[in-house]
């Protein structure tokens, strides 16, 4: 985290009408994220851009930090994000974000009627006990997206580390190097993936 604002502090100090490249960069990026946002959620998503960046940025560092020997190597200097409590703690930001969005865009009784759709009695019992079974359904799933998010994660960083390390105590500096050109952008895809799925989820 400290890596990620002490960048970003550096390189919007002193910012100007005309830009100088450290103030470019940073525009570049930003208005990169949010056009992507935008492409997929539509222009509500515009609001959860900051969210969807940080998010982004924090991940992509924690995962590219792994990279850089001698951290994956020793046990006790790992990638934040092939460690579960990390993952785990993104996931839970998530998780409350997009019920507190939730409950805000809806109110309480328009958000619980999602899983609990009590009104569908007009219909029939027939018709209120499907409803009430997708809601279950519905509110189990919801309980489940922090689970997979952290895990999704986790695993694909831990598993890139491990793969990292048995190549490169196996085989010629080459195939390692390969390989770890291949975990860039891996580890870009992996960050891409949670927040876009946060997004949608806020959504």
């Amino acid at each position: 985290m400290a890596i990620v604002l002490v960048a970003m502090i550096a390189l919007t100090r002193g910012l100007k009408v005309i830009p100088g490249r450290a103030q470019n960069f940073v525009e570049f990026l930003y208005e990169f994220l949010e056009g992507f946002a935008k492409d997929m959620g539509g222009p509500a998503a515009a609001r959860y851009v900051p969210l969807f960046a940080s998010l982004f940025l924090f991940i992509i560092c924690s995962n590219w930090i792994g990279l850089i020997p001698p951290v994956g190597k020793l046990e006790f200097l790992r990638a934040p994000s092939s460690d579960l409590n990390i993952t785990a703690g993104l996931a839970l930001v998530s998780f409350v974000t997009f019920h507190t969005q939730g409950v805000m865009r809806l109110g309480v009784v328009g958000y619980l009627a999602k899983f609990f759709p009590l009104g569908e009695f007009r219909h029939g019992i027939g018709a209120c006990v499907i409803a009430l079974f997708v809601g279950l359904v519905e509110l189990l799933l919801e309980f489940v997206k922090p689970l997979t998010l952290s895990m999704r994660l986790f695993g694909n960083i831990f598993g890139g580390e491990v793969a990292l390390g048995v190549l490169t105590g196996l085989t010629i500096a080459l195939v390692p190097v390969m390989m770890m050109g291949l975990e860039l952008l891996l580890n870009a895809v992996q960050a891409l993936i949670f927040s876009v799925l946060t997004l949608m989820f806020t959504l």
